[in-house]
């Protein structure tokens, strides 16, 4: 030791030993400390570092000199004098705690020292600054994970990211115990509420690289996270909304759904392995999101499997809730998502089937469905769909080559019980019944009943109706009219023994006679007087008069009666005694009609 090292080690210990701690003494101590932080020797460099937090806080216009200085230890050539700047900077905040943040961000920044003995350290120096103000070092090191809101250049970014995995490592396997044991024991504390809402943010923002470890290293590990607590309801609804935005951008390449599958994951982890949140919310979302076939489409088969094996977890979690904690999950609640699961099912059957693999997960979701399925049927008296039986007996032929295991017998029963009645039914639905009528299905509701009921034509088999001029009347086949007014085919011909009820038209006072009139249809396909008379005089006919004059109001035309002809010959209920037809022209017969009867033929028009 030279005299200029005696002099200031007996300068420091006089100053010591000084009462008054604003002293001359003191403050020549201090400002010869600083000095020779600064000087060639490294003997005095670290002679310096360990005896300025002595004398720190008595003089507080040479507090920034002092711990600049002690901050250029730190980054002194000299790995001796670093690793005892490293330990200055704890001493500083042990003696003045205002220093304990800016401090931290100085230690948590060497922490990308290459000296693992100097980090080891520097993690020492932050452990005890933990323990000197827990919720401001927290808050320090969750600041290095939180990713900025503005943009920064690449280089940047690089030290930042390696930066923040070095915190999390610290915080995972140096500081994790303490964080558990002593700083957020007691919940509700102001460190436990910093390091959760700081975690939760740096979850939002992101990528899918570090989360899983807060997560899962970090967050869940501290005691506030139990069943049922709302710190694990905060968790579960940001893991879903990134879920979601991951959904809501319509993109089908690999990272796109991998990041999809990632947060749907740790979403499946804390709700339904962990339990720290309800069930609930994260089946509503399964059920909301994830069930639509576009959706399944987007994932490969084997990542469709997946998806449907965690729904149906995700169910029988709700169901344990609703029988054993129903404060979290009602009876109507589960029976609300349970139907919901069901009625989205045809999707996860068809994405189960395509997927080929026929592993024991396969069949353990498969068996989970089917039961959804018999426990709603049984329970909420509901039918099987159609294309929901379709879909499982689609499985038939593969469980019937099931080997034992996997629940195979069971398996077999449930898509027998589940299929065979609809398949009937949809069976039936397609059949006639003795009646003659089509069977509608059982879970389709009636059909509304008619305004007007419809009429049932004549029998073709029949007996044809010959009016008393021998015109035969137009027969059409019978159509069979059901109760609600809806016509159906029948399934066969009646015989011709059999009689067919005639049904009286409604809101009508026509004779039988009318009933019997020539429909349009034959009378348009019937010869034109017009047409037969130039054919006649062509012949030289021309000049004889005709055997059926016009001007005989009784005679029946050849052509039948018109719509409005036939209505005024029925008012006056005539008989034809001439089988020979009219031949006047449809104008003349129209004229005519109105002319005798115009005021009764309004008078019908009026009642019909």
């Amino acid at each position: 030791m030279d005299d200029q090292e005696s002099e200031i080690h007996r300068l420091v210990e006089n100053a010591e030993k000084e009462q008054d701690g604003g002293s001359a003494l003191r403050r020549d101590a201090l400002t010869k400390l600083i000095e020779i932080a600064h000087s060639s020797d490294s003997e005095l460099k670290c002679y310096a570092a360990n005896h300025i937090r002595y004398f720190f806080n008595n003089f507080p216009d040479l507090e920034e000199d002092a711990i600049n200085a002690v901050y250029d230890l730190c980054e002194d050539q000299d790995s001796r004098v670093r690793i005892e700047g490293y330990r200055a900077i704890s001493g500083v905040s042990s003696v003045e705690h205002k220093w304990v943040k800016r401090n931290s961000d100085v230690l948590v920044q060497l922490l990308q020292s290459d000296e693992p003995e100097e980090v080891a350290v520097v993690k020492t120096a932050l452990c005890d600054h933990l323990d000197m103000d827990p919720g401001v070092t927290l808050g320090v090191l969750c600041d290095q994970i939180i990713p900025p809101e503005y943009t920064i250049d690449e280089e940047e970014q690089q030290i930042r990211d390696r930066l923040r995995s070095l915190v999390i490592a610290f915080l995972k396997v140096d500081a994790v115990e303490a964080i558990i044991r002593k700083y957020t024991k007691t919940p509700g504390t102001d460190t436990e509420n910093v390091l959760v809402s700081q975690l939760l943010t740096a979850i939002r923002r992101l990528e899918t690289r570090d989360v899983e470890v807060i997560i899962k290293d970090l967050l869940l590990m501290m005691p506030c996270y139990i069943p049922g607590s709302p710190r694990g309801m905060d968790l579960l609804h940001v893991l879903i909304d990134k879920a979601r935005s991951s959904l809501n951008v319509k993109s089908n390449d690999l990272g796109s759904i991998k990041t999809i599958d990632f947060y749907i994951s740790l979403a499946h982890f804390v709700a339904i392995q962990k339990r720290v949140a309800s069930p609930v919310v994260l089946l509503r979302f399964y059920c909301t999101y994830l069930m639509g076939k576009p959706v399944l489409q987007r994932f490969s088969p084997e990542e469709q499997l997946i998806l449907a094996g965690r729904l149906v977890e995700a169910l029988e979690a709700c169901e344990e809730e609703s029988r054993l904690r129903p404060q979290i999950c009602s009876h109507e609640q589960f029976s609300f998502l349970r139907r919901q699961v069901v009625d989205g099912a045809p999707n996860l059957l068809e994405a189960l089937h395509d997927t080929k693999l026929e592993s024991p997960a396969m069949w353990d979701t498969l068996r989970s469905l089917l039961l959804a399925c018999k426990h709603r049927k049984e329970r909420e008296d509901w039918v099987v769909p159609f294309n929901l039986a379709t879909s499982i007996s689609r499985f038939q032929a593969q469980a019937q080559q099931l080997g034992p295991g996997n629940n195979s017998d069971e398996i077999r029963v449930l898509i027998r019980s589940l299929t065979e009645t609809s398949m009937s039914q949809a069976s039936s639905s397609t059949t006639i019944d003795g009646d003659g009528l089509y069977e509608r299905p059982a879970h389709l509701p009636a059909r509304p009943q008619m305004g007007r009921p419809l009429l049932k034509r004549p029998d073709m088999s029949r007996p044809s109706h010959t009016s008393t001029s021998g015109t035969v009347s137009n027969s059409r086949p019978a159509i069979q009219i059901r109760d609600s007014g809806s016509l159906a085919l029948p399934k066969r011909s009646l015989s011709s023994g059999e009689t067919v009820p005639q049904i009286k038209r409604a809101k009508t006072e026509l004779t039988e006679e009318r009933q019997l009139t020539p429909s349009l249809l034959s009378r348009m396909t019937m010869p034109i007087p017009g047409d037969a008379e130039k054919a006649w005089r062509k012949r030289g006919g021309a000049g004889k008069k005709r055997a059926d004059d016009s001007s005989e109001p009784d005679k029946h035309p050849m052509s039948g009666y018109s719509i409005k002809g036939a209505a005024a010959h029925a008012e006056r209920g005539e008989e034809s005694r001439d089988p020979t037809p009219r031949t006047s022209s449809l104008l003349d017969r129209l004229n005519k009609s109105e002319g005798v009867d115009g005021g009764n033929r309004k008078r019908h028009r009026g009642k019909a």
